[in-house]
């Protein structure tokens, strides 16, 4: 649950505060009891829901428990402040669906417009994963990373005119800068 908490707690620079509160009321001890969840549905169902349904429909599961099993403790061994949490089963072993169409595959050739845009301060998305992904389109992409932290960038709390101002101006003409962009 912890962990879970803290996952949840650094998608956004609003989250902090109260996940260092959080941290700080369990090492004192002081943890106030866990708040009653509310009558009817939560407002993060759909949400949830949503992440499942785009999640496990995107690729083909293992069905076998013991896959999981075996990942989390190797995880839990290279990675032992969180791995083991993100290599848990998830819905998608038991979802009823195949995948609604073929993993994407980067190749060499393909589309030359693609923009990747990232916060170098993204627990969720490690900056390296937006940097692995402008290596792999090579000349067809470009990079814009953000000097900002949390989950998201584009018209995000906190991002600068230069992050906007690129990805605005891909989405509304659709160019490319000529080069990446770090903005400061």
């Amino acid at each position: 649950m912890f962990r879970a908490a803290t996952f949840v707690g650094l998608y956004g620079p609003t989250l902090y505060g109260s996940t260092a509160a959080a941290w700080q009321s369990l090492l004192s001890g002081d943890a106030p009891p866990a708040p009653a969840p509310p009558a009817g549905p939560s407002p993060q169902d759909n949400a949830y829901t949503a992440f499942l349904a785009t999640t496990c429909n995107d690729v083909a599961w293992p069905r076998d428990v013991a896959a999981y099993q075996r990942a989390v403790a190797q995880d839990r061994e290279r990675f032992p402040v969180y791995g083991a949490a993100s290599a848990n089963v998830l819905p998608c072993a038991f979802w009823p669906y195949d995948p609604a169409e073929p993993p994407v595959r980067v190749l060499d050739e393909g589309p030359a417009n693609v923009l990747i845009v990232q916060n170098r301060h993204d627990p969720v998305t490690p900056l390296r994963g937006g940097e692995l992904l402008r290596e792999k389109f090579g000349d067809r992409a470009r990079l814009v990373v953000e000097n900002g932290s949390g989950h998201g960038v584009y018209a995000g709390v906190g991002n600068t005119p230069c992050a906007l101002g690129v990805t605005t101006s891909y989405l509304v003409d659709g160019t490319l800068p000529p080069d990446d962009v770090v903005c400061r």
